[in-house]
């Protein structure tokens, strides 16, 4: 997993280097986006849990013709509700790359690394972190903005105590959502 982790990075790096060497043609990328958790589950130990919330954040990096590339932030809020306990609230910050392609039939669509995927319980602030992906398809019919639908998988292993987390927790979850992807030259 490490070295996927490496690679991606690197492979994400590039991207960003190549889309800053051809600044004649290239332009900056700034895309707020909001979005919605329509569904997000995890299975961890006996307990299953599900969550639903909002979100927000930003893309920031350049694009070059269709390709795009840059660094992501993202913060969520939502309940767990979670069999067998009490539901807890939930805040959650990513950080990470992103590479992407806009299509010339009004649709793109984008891979995500986060690197570092924080998730923090809100009443006494222990968090559990690790990182996680996500593949984006965005539809761009209508000006100025894009109506996207994303899928997001996480790897949480490090615990607020210092410890390892195992087993590991692996949430998935869509998101649908809205950008606005502005490029300035």
């Amino acid at each position: 997993m490490k070295r996927i982790k490496h690679a991606l990075i690197a492979l994400s790096a590039l991207a960003i280097a190549a889309l800053t060497a051809v600044t004649a043609n290239a332009s900056l990328l700034i895309e707020p986006h909001l979005g919605y958790n329509i569904y997000g589950n995890a299975d961890y130990q006996s307990a299953s849990i599900k969550y639903n919330g909002a979100q927000y954040g930003a893309r920031l990096g350049g694009q070059y013709l269709g390709l795009m590339g840059g660094f992501d932030y993202t913060h969520s809020s939502f309940t767990y509700k979670t069999t067998g306990a009490a539901d807890s609230d939930k805040t959650r910050n990513q950080f990470g790359v992103f590479v992407g392609y806009n299509l010339p039939v009004f649709v793109r669509a984008w891979f995500g690394y986060y690197f570092s995927d924080k998730l923090t319980t809100t009443s006494n602030s222990s968090w559990i972190k690790g990182n996680g992906t996500e593949l984006g398809l965005g539809f761009t019919g209508i000006p100025f903005l894009s109506i996207n639908l994303q899928y997001r998988m996480s790897t949480y292993d490090e615990t607020s105590t210092g410890g390892a987390l195992t087993p590991n927790a692996k949430p998935k979850e869509f998101v649908l959502g809205v950008s606005a992807p502005f490029t300035l030259l």
